[in-house]
Parts: structure tokens; sequence; C-alpha cells
């Protein structure tokens, strides 16, 4: 059977799918990337303390490590957000390369549907002028 008149755009949409999946795999990746920095920053606070005795000096620098994670937290929850946002745009890349993909393989399937149809007419119109030619040499 020939080729169908879709099967390049069945291809080109493949290769468009596959490339959002790697994209949207990608995003899924750096979100969790940045949770985890996100987490990790948090737990990187929560072990900081300020000391309850010592001098001047050191409750200053205890409290300017405690302002500095704060800003690396701050930076850590920018990121997150832009990563969901990243994550958003790729999944909505993903199912618009999806459904185009679908559409022209859809396309392609009825299509060779059809040729299949009129292929088996041919061998059934065929079959019957076989039919015939042999029915006529024997009524001779």
């Amino acid at each position: 059977m020939s080729k169908s008149r879709y099967e390049p755009l069945v291809k080109l949409k493949k290769k468009s799918l596959d490339s959002a999946e790697r994209a949207l795999i990608g995003a899924n990746n750096e979100l969790a990337s940045a949770t985890d920095k996100l987490k990790f920053s948090y737990e990187e606070l929560s072990r900081m303390t300020l000391p309850t005795q010592g001098s001047v000096g050191e409750f200053t620098q205890a409290t300017a490590m405690i302002h500095a994670q704060h800003q690396t937290i701050e930076q850590c929850q920018n990121k997150v957000q832009v990563a969901k946002f990243n994550q958003h745009q790729m999944r909505e890349r993903y199912k618009a390369a999806m459904i185009d993909f679908e559409k022209f393989k859809y396309l392609e399937i009825q299509e060779m549907k059809a040729r299949l149809k009129h292929l088996k007419a041919q061998e059934a119109k065929m079959l019957d002028e076989i039919g015939t030619m042999i029915y006529k040499k024997e009524e001779e």
C-alpha cells in the first residue's frame, strides 16, 4: 500500500510532540529541583539559632546569617514560582502538540481505511469479473 499523504505531517507532529514532552520533563525536573532547594533552605533556617550568651559580635553575625538565609529562601520561592509557570506553559504546549498529533494521526487512519475500502471494492469487482468469465467459459 502506498504512503498516506498525512504521513509526513504525522512524523512532523510526532517530533513536535516528543520535543514538547522533553521540555515538559525538563520543566518538571526544574520544579522538583527548585522545591528541593527551598525545602533545604527552610531546614537550614530551622537549624540556625541566636546565641543566648556571648559577645554582641556573635549575636550580630548570627542575625546576619539568619537574614541571609531568609533572602535565600525568598530567592528559592521565586525560583519555584518561575518553575511552576514554566511547567504550566510546557504542559499546555504538550497538550497542544498531543492534540495536533492525534488529529493528523486520525486523518491518516481515516485515509487508510478509505483506501482499504476502495481496494476491497476493487477486489470484489475483480472476483466478480473472474467468476463471470469462468461461468461463461463453462457454458461454452
